[in-house]
């Protein structure tokens, strides 16, 4: 048989879980394995599961040797195995069955020398869920670095972003690549994996990741990540720092990215090291250390000496700020008392609106200030900031309104608010809404009389608190990685906009198709992220004015003052395009994440004929404003083009000869010579049978 991947499974007193870590890999959908288990010299009944599995499955092969490590198990193992891939599996741990038959093909199919894949953190009782709550979701990345790129250029892009994970079990290497480079685990430490992993991703020249949670990591007591034995843990990462180094000379790297990625993963290793000793002695480190050879003793006392008498540093600064914040605290309670004539017994959590009668509130406020610096306050969220807030305005939304919120709280980035604006609607929204709001805190009402989505929407946006705005309609449906693809893709490349792809569904036909005019692949700048002044005059030709297909940066929208307009309709058009004209880095995310009903007869796409020319004074807004700006002139051959081409659309779309008539009215009277069409040549305009339309308009008239 020839042997696609091998499996290593270091053993040593896991009697309780190897069973169900052996089943796992024994099941897998892929049949061409071999799963090498080391038995290293384990004192409990691990090896007799193991041996009695051994003589069901031929494909199971037991070393047998002398306790020595995780290190120098897998190393055994890693002798032995025969596999054109290599996964090691830790022993208190399981894996999907079908994890190493994709991994594989993958692998194949692309010619990697590595792939790299995420994991679900499990804990074995509450207590430790709370005491290790970091683990939660600290395997679980976006799939946005699924291209197969170079090893290098992976690292860089993960590393910069603190998405790196150095798991020797969240990867499957090439066993060549191992060989050829020589690479081992290093015997006799902890926290082998960093530079073991550190190793692999700087040799490997093709290599791509996979966002799927296909490894089941058990957090458990007296495992490696939870045990309390800081010296062996801070001299491990001494030692990946210091070999790594020595192994990076083989290679010579020039670009910027990685080189602080690097500079960056050797700062948190050294970070690491620092951090176990908290309340360690310096002479208790010099007692550890003698029985290693003088010349590691000296190199490792100088560095951990060194750090940890800066971290003693800082915590002393810290103290004594801390004692003389305490002091004007009090001195400022006494002086609210004084001039009150109430006490102050507790410090407000948020401003100074719980202490009656106070107009000093300048005082209060620099005492809450102090009183943040003491706490070190922080949302009560996880992660720790807003990320993505979801503003939707709604108006009688009952008939989709529980698929919408449904698919919002599914989704994998749980760091969002979800604002739903309660637009006077007369049937159930509110009832529901208050329904899922007590399911779920994230979920934020604001009610306002009817005053249509745009004022909604700016509503939603003045309670806003994440980094970046989601604009969602909830008669549409959201891809579950919606949030956490578009956000990450904004962090990577620093973007004031988000740019992705969409579908739609037809509801009286249930037909879907790709809104390919939403962002058109053919417009897209070969340089990105990218400004208007990248996009050969066709800014407004490369995406339409709808709003939720874009994510945007809340500092962004903030600092340009941009709002929605008060329409019946195209409330969007002013809001969209000043944003693609002021933004400076514009990125795309060539996935299709949200999906857009149309035809139902309940949209306000549908009800567009009620107020026909509100497209108009859309556009009639934009390049006013523009202009304000001073930016117009940067724009204005892709806004010619853009009003002509829609203002004939919505023409062409009207809905009523009583609403074609209006629009029709309006552009010959006002319209055209306020965009002032006539005094550009025929060669200005993209489409020439657009021109000749209006052209044959003009001249009827």
């Amino acid at each position: 048989m020839n042997t696609k991947v091998s499996v290593i499974i270091p053993i040593y007193n896991v009697e309780k879980y190897i069973e169900e870590c052996l089943l796992s890999a024994m099941h897998q959908t892929l049949n061409e394995i071999e799963i090498i288990c080391v038995n290293d010299g384990t004192k409990d009944n691990a090896m007799e599961i193991v041996n009695r599995y051994a003589k069901e499955d031929d494909r199971i092969h037991v070393i047998n040797k002398e306790n020595g490590g995780l290190s120098s198990a897998r190393n055994a193992g890693l002798q032995q195995a025969s596999g054109e891939y290599v996964y090691f599996l830790d022993s208190d741990d399981y894996i999907a069955e079908n994890m190493l038959e994709i991994l594989y093909q993958e692998a194949v199919k692309d010619g990697l020398d590595n792939i790299y894949f995420d994991a679900e953190s499990f804990f074995e009782n509450d207590d430790l869920e709370t005491k290790h709550k970091q683990y939660r979701d600290y395997y679980r990345r976006p799939s946005m670095f699924e291209d197969a790129v170079s090893g290098p250029e992976l690292f860089a892009k993960m590393e910069n972003m603190h998405l790196f994970r150095p798991s020797a079990c969240l990867q499957m290497p090439k066993r060549e690549l191992l060989d050829h480079y020589h690479i081992q685990f290093y015997e006799g430490i902890v926290h082998e994996d960093n530079l073991f992993s550190l190793q692999v991703i700087m040799s490997a020249e093709k290599v791509k990741h996979m966002a799927t949670p296909f490894y089941k990591r058990r957090v458990r007591e007296d495992s490696v990540m939870t045990d309390g034995q800081e010296f062996k843990r801070s001299y491990g990462y001494y030692v990946c720092i210091s070999e790594f180094n020595k192994f990076l000379k083989q290679f010579e790297f020039q670009d910027k990215e990685l080189i602080k990625a690097l500079r960056h993963r050797c700062y948190v290793m050294q970070s690491n090291a620092a951090k176990e000793f908290k309340t360690v002695t310096l002479d208790e480190i010099d007692a550890e250390l003698e029985a290693y050879p003088l010349e590691i003793q000296m190199e490792y006392s100088m560095l951990i000496r060194r750090l940890v008498e800066e971290r003693r540093t800082q915590q002393e600064k810290y103290d004594k700020n801390a004692q003389r914040y305490k002091n004007e605290i009090q001195q400022i309670k006494n002086s609210v008392a004084h001039r009150t004539g109430e006490v102050v017994t507790k410090l407000p959590r948020k401003g100074y609106h719980l202490v009656r009668n106070v107009k000093q509130k300048g005082l209060l406020c620099t005492a809450y200030g102090i009183k943040r610096k003491l706490t070190n306050e922080k949302p009560d969220l996880n992660p720790e900031r807003i990320c993505v807030s979801i503003i939707i305005p709604m108006y009688n939304a009952e008939k989709y309104l529980r698929d919408c919120l449904e698919r919002l709280l599914r989704q994998t980035l749980k760091a969002i608010e979800i604002i739903c604006v309660n637009d006077g609607s007369t049937d159930k929204t509110l009832e529901i809404l208050q329904e899922y709001q007590e399911k779920d805190t994230r979920i934020k009402i604001i009610s306002q009389n009817n005053q249509g989505a745009g004022i909604a929407r700016n509503n939603g946006m003045c309670s806003a608190k994440g980094e970046y705005y989601l604009f969602l309609d909830a008669d549409d449906i959201f891809h579950d990685r919606l949030c956490e693809q578009a956000y990450y893709k904004a962090k990577y490349d620093m973007a004031d906009i988000v740019l992705f792809e969409a579908y739609r569904y037809n509801v009286q036909t249930q037909e879907k198709e790709e809104m390919n005019w939403v962002l058109r692949e053919n417009l897209i700048p070969a340089r990105c992220p990218f400004s208007e002044k990248d996009t050969d005059n066709r800014i407004y030709q490369l995406t339409t004015a709808c709003p939720w297909s874009k994510m945007f940066r809340s500092d962004f929208v903030k600092k340009e003052g941009l709002q929605f307009q008060d329409t019946k309709n195209a409330n969007d058009v002013f809001f969209v395009r000043s944003a693609l004209a002021l933004a400076k880095r514009i990125t795309v995310l060539k996935k299709r994440l949200i999906t857009y009903r149309y035809n139902d007869g309940s949209n306000t796409q549908s009800r567009k004929s009620e107020a026909p020319i509100e497209f108009y004074k859309a556009f009639k807004a934009l390049k006013e404003d523009l202009l304000k700006r001073g930016v117009f002139e940067s724009v204005e051959k892709s806004y010619v083009n853009m009003v002509l081409s829609e203002s004939l659309f919505n023409l062409r779309t009207a809905g009523t000869s009583e609403a074609e008539e209006i629009i029709k009215k309006k552009l010959l009277e006002e319209g055209f010579e306020f965009f002032e069409l006539s005094k550009y040549p025929k060669d200005y305009f993209y489409r020439q049978d657009e021109y000749k339309e209006y052209l044959k308009m003009m001249q009827e008239t």
